[in-house]
């Protein structure tokens, strides 16, 4: 159930509560201020009545000018080139002969019910509430009537300032921008493996992991040059004391020579 029909339904039975708790606090009331209420059986059976009454006079009908208000809108979509199922059509049109058929006999037997209620002495206002059920079968149309009037004056009101081909165009742009956003969300879904977004994510997580391969390798590097550079190091260290020794050596071959010489 929708989210409107949950609010719809909510009302209607809301009424129906509001209308029992103010009978019944008419009753308490008129007990407390010394008058005679008359009986309870009385209140009961009107309370019932007027619990009909608003059923007849509400669910029939509301359901009857939905049907219609969903025909004229479709009437109105197919003049603007709009594709409307005809099965659809049919559908909604049977409902609304149905309901008006219905909506006119729960009156009329409603209306001899509550006739027999009165006749037989079970309910004193019966013939009030046939009356009632009577009357309501022309008022409600009447003011549904109205009703649509208005709404229809308004709807042309509003059509003067905002066209129909206009708001359908709008309508047009508005679903082709949902359909664009639709596939840029999708686009940019992580979780779809074949999202560009997915696509652009793994391939930033195998460049991170290829930067981490190369900075580890680097520091590899790195090591192995600081280690090559201290061993030449130490070599050309080895490499000058050895010249050093070889020079000492030299100098003493030299020297021992020379006193050769001089002897």
């Amino acid at each position: 159930m929708s989210r409107s029909n949950q609010t719809y339904a909510g009302m209607f039975f809301g009424s129906l509560f509001t209308v029992g708790l103010l009978l019944l606090a008419a009753y308490g009331i008129m007990r407390w201020i010394g008058a005679d209420p008359g009986s309870i059986r009385d209140w009961v059976i009107g309370l019932f009545v007027l619990w009909w009454l608003i059923v007849v006079v509400v669910l029939p009908w509301d359901l009857h000018f939905k049907a219609r208000g969903v025909l004229v809108d479709a009437a109105r979509s197919r003049k603007d080139g709009i594709s409307v199922s005809e099965a659809d059509l049919t559908y909604v049109s049977r409902w609304a002969k149905l309901s008006l058929w219905l909506a006119i006999a729960l009156h009329l037997v409603s209306a001899v019910g509550f006739w027999l209620l009165a006749d037989l002495g079970i309910y004193h206002l019966g013939y009030y509430a046939a009356g009632a059920a009577i009357l309501a079968m022309g008022l409600r149309p009447a003011g549904r009537a109205y009703e649509y009037l208005v709404d229809r004056l308004g709807n042309i009101g509003r059509e003067v300032h905002h066209p129909r081909d206009d708001v359908l165009a709008l309508r047009e742009r508005i679903e082709g921008i949902d359909g664009r956003l639709t596939e840029l969300l999708q686009r940019l879904d992580v979780k779809d493996a074949e999202s560009w977004a997915a696509t652009v994510e793994a391939r930033i997580a195998a460049g991170t992991t290829e930067i981490e391969r190369l900075r580890a390798a680097g520091e590899d590097a790195r090591r192995a040059n600081d280690d090559a550079h201290r061993q030449l190091a130490r070599d050309a260290e080895a490499a000058a004391a050895r010249m050093a020794e070889d020079a000492r050596v030299l100098n003493h071959v030299r020297e021992l020579v020379r006193f050769f010489k001089e002897t």
